[in-house]
């Protein structure tokens, strides 16, 4: 599974497709299956760079060289979490006491009225975090 990274980086959106089909694989994969779950025009021919990047940026390694049809190749594997990386984010622009009550208050008045089920999820967090 990913490790926890100190180092914080950012992700373009190309970068966040490729990471975010690595987060929810779930399993180290090779560029080409990145490519295939990202399945736009631009992934085969810029995936390739991406990954450059991404390992540039310490945000996926190697997790082994392993046969892939009549060659070898490249698995890749985060080296952050998904929820990892969106909590440096978060830490990144909001970092000040006095934001937490304008991002909760953003947070909730996003959610539809009818959307019991992530009202019902940030009302738990919120009980959660008064407890703890």
């Amino acid at each position: 599974m990913a490790k926890k990274k100190s180092n914080s980086f950012y992700l373009n959106e190309k970068e966040g497709k490729a990471m975010k089909a690595l987060w929810t694989a779930g399993r180290p994969l090779s560029a080409s299956e990145i490519a295939q779950i990202i399945n736009e025009d631009w992934a085969k021919k810029s995936i390739q760079n991406i990954i450059r990047t991404l390992e540039a940026k310490k945000a996926i390694e190697v997790a082994k060289i392993t046969k892939i049809g009549k060659t070898y190749g490249r698995l890749f594997r985060p080296t952050v979490s998904g929820e990892d990386y969106a909590v440096e984010q978060f830490k990144k622009f909001y970092n000040k006491e006095n934001d937490v009550p304008w991002i909760l208050t953003a947070l909730v008045g996003n959610v539809k009225k009818d959307d019991n089920e992530l009202s019902d999820k940030l009302k738990e967090l919120l009980d959660n975090y008064k407890e703890g």
